[in-house]
């Protein structure tokens, strides 16, 4: 009975969209990967706002930023970091304060949702400014959160 009850409840999660890593290496894996997509999906952005072109075009990007962001908080399970044995520049900070991480990741996804929204509508001065929160807000975090280089 238990064991139909944690598969119910690991099934669940799984179609939820829930991010499963199934060790600290899956997770290590899907974040860098995931860093990695939004990176190239906000050059995009910006590529696109810098030639004039239309902004519609590109509004997919940021809400791959933002769906991203609101799965960041799940690929950062206890014991992910650099105990894992992993490579990884996730600082200790991030378990420390894991809810101003959490909130962190939060507010991103709302500055990539409110910028989709000006790219969808082709508003650059909109899109402008929801894109420097955004961009801003990985700053935010990579400062307290990420080690340099």
């Amino acid at each position: 009975m238990k064991r139909t009850i944690l598969t119910a409840a690991l099934l669940a999660g799984v179609m939820s969209g829930a991010a499963w890593a199934q060790s600290a290496a899956d997770a290590v894996a899907q974040r860098q990967a995931g860093f990695k997509a939004i990176a190239a999906a906000t050059g995009d952005v910006k590529k696109v706002m810098d030639a004039g072109g239309d902004l519609a075009t590109v509004a997919a990007k940021a809400e791959e930023v933002s769906a991203f962001a609101k799965r960041m908080p799940a690929l950062f399970p206890a014991g992910s970091g650099t105990e894992s044995g992993q490579k990884t520049r996730a600082l200790a900070a991030i378990w420390q304060n894991k809810s101003d991480f959490d909130a962190n990741a939060g507010m991103m996804a709302s500055a990539a949702d409110r910028l989709a929204v000006a790219l969808k509508a082709n508003d650059k001065t909109a899109a402008t400014a929801a894109f420097g929160a955004m961009t801003g807000q990985c700053g935010a975090c990579h400062r307290p959160y990420r080690a340099p280089q």
